[in-house]
């Protein structure tokens, strides 16, 4: 009985590792992304499917070994003008690999997209290499989804310039399906 449960239990492994990294000659793309509230996974998710197959999501807490794939797309939101701290952790173990492979870089966030291109810039400097692609993106706030503390620190700042401390959507897919027609144009290889 033990043998058969370590057997399904290997299988099982196995199978998780071929969805995580290609067969070997497969071309491809990966889509790493950290997301708090989900804006920056739906927005990766969008873009992957815009490219039509031809890209894996992974988030970025999950990411393992990156050698299998030759292009790398990364994507964060942006929280207390940072990047979201599981892309930080994952360029902390994983920067390295990603330097040669590095496709695109993507934020989320609500600043307007001329403040974000800040973002991108300072991305592109922890990674150590330049993007060939580098977009902003809207996000959204629900203030259901925040922690009690994220909730406090917002209703605080949106006080402190008096606007409306209101929920919003300024996600579009739309645009990520056309930034990643854009990816697959320019260099994304075929399966």
């Amino acid at each position: 009985m033990k043998v058969i449960l370590i057997g399904v239990l290997a299988v099982l492994f196995c199978g998780l590792c071929i969805l995580a990294v290609p067969a070997e000659g497969q071309k491809s793309v990966v889509i790493v992304y950290g997301s708090r509230y989900g804006s920056t996974a739906r927005t990766a998710e969008w873009i992957a499917e815009g490219m039509a197959g031809k890209a894996v999501l992974v988030a970025a807490k999950e990411a393992g070994d990156l050698s299998g794939y030759e292009k790398v797309v990364l994507g964060s939101g942006i929280y207390g003008d940072m990047l979201h701290a599981d892309m930080l952790s994952f360029l902390e173990k994983r920067g390295d690999e990603v330097r040669g492979k590095l496709l695109a870089l993507f934020v989320v966030c609500g600043a307007p997209p001329d403040y974000a291109s800040g973002y991108l810039e300072k991305f592109a400097a922890r990674c150590g290499a330049k993007p060939q692609f580098a977009r902003a993106f809207g996000g959204w706030m629900k203030k259901e989804l925040l922690s009690p503390e994220d909730f406090k620190g917002l209703e605080g700042y949106y006080k402190s310039v008096n606007q409306p401390y209101e929920n919003y959507d300024r996600t579009d897919k739309a645009k990520c399906l056309e930034f990643a027609r854009l990816l697959l144009g320019m260099n994304c290889p075929e399966k």
